[in-house]
């Protein structure tokens, strides 16, 4: 019977044995691994770090560029009521300066001029013409020559000679 547990007990320490060199393999591999495995967290840690970065970076430069199309958004929002204003004061001119020239037509100073309304072939001479005979009757030379910007109330003509309108003439002058 001690023949039988020493066999036994044997058998029992070889299984032991092989098991045991297995399980060091297994734990060799696991350490190998364990070595990748830090590296592989290291390099993680590492590429999440640039990542956050790139992020910081890339808010940055959106609020940079949000910054900038704001600006140019209000700018352009400033250009266009400028925009619309001119066109408005423009389409008054114009009704005005169209008013003053059927008026001039009917004017005695001008059929005294020896202007008639039937050989008047550009309105716009007329309304110069007009405009510079009345200027000279109001104002002297040294008056015109002081001021950049005549009013409606100075000229008391009806047509007001700010920059735009003025502007605005020299663009009719090549047009026509």
């Amino acid at each position: 019977m001690s023949l039988i547990i020493d066999i036994f007990l044997a058998i029992l320490l070889i299984s032991a044995i092989g098991y045991g060199i297995v399980l060091n393999r297994k734990i060799v591999l696991l350490r190998r691994d364990q070595a990748n495995l830090e590296r592989l967290a290291v390099n993680f840690q590492e590429a999440t770090m640039r990542a956050e970065a790139s992020v910081g970076k890339l808010k940055k430069a959106a609020q940079s560029s949000s910054q900038i199309l704001s600006e140019g958004i209000d700018n352009a929002m400033q250009v266009r009521d400028d925009l619309n204003f001119l066109v408005d004061r423009g389409v008054k001119l114009s009704d005005r300066l169209e008013s003053s020239v059927r008026g001039a037509e009917n004017s005695p100073t001008l059929s005294e001029s020896g202007v008639g309304s039937k050989s008047i072939l550009n309105p716009i001479d007329l309304a110069n013409k007009f405009l510079s005979t009345k200027a000279k009757q109001k104002f002297s030379p040294k008056e015109m020559a002081g001021s950049n910007e005549f009013s409606a109330e100075i000229a008391s003509n009806g047509i007001a000679k700010s920059e735009a309108e003025r502007e605005l003439l020299k663009a009719l002058r090549a047009v026509s």
